[in-house]
């Protein structure tokens, strides 16, 4: 009888332990430096709010070496179309204007024939373009 109630101990000590086992199966335990695991959080959320930008398509209405005519298209270009945003960029020795944050080349190219008889030299371009305001 002491051997039948040792085997049962052992078995349901075993059940147990089983368990206990299965339960802890998909929790995750840090150890280590907490402070060390914050910073690099701290870090990518600074990077993010740093570089808010995406890969997305522009239209550019202007690309030359006079300030002047650039300065003339963009504020052209918003007079005729004051809920888009234009960009006005150097890299020299050029200026160039750019329009627009879209997200796909369709939506450039929409946006595009619309404006294509107005601006005759633009051509559609991808940048980076900024995130959309949510």
């Amino acid at each position: 009888m002491k051997t039948i109630n040792f085997i049962s101990f052992i078995t349901c000590c075993f059940v147990l332990n089983l368990n206990a086992i299965s339960q802890n199966i998909g929790a995750v335990k840090i150890k280590g430096d907490n402070i060390y695991l914050d910073s690099l959080i701290d870090k990518n959320i600074a990077k993010n709010n740093i570089n808010r930008t995406i890969s997305g398509f522009r239209i550019q209405l202007f690309s030359g070496n006079e300030r002047i005519n650039a300065n003339n298209i963009k504020t052209k270009f918003l007079r005729l179309f004051p809920e888009q945003t234009a960009y006005l960029s150097y890299q020299q020795p050029y200026f160039k204007i750019r329009v627009g944050d879209f997200r796909s080349k369709l939506e450039a190219k929409l946006f595009y024939n619309k404006i294509k008889d107005e601006f005759s030299e633009s051509i559609i371009i991808q940048d980076k373009i900024n995130l959309p305001k949510l």
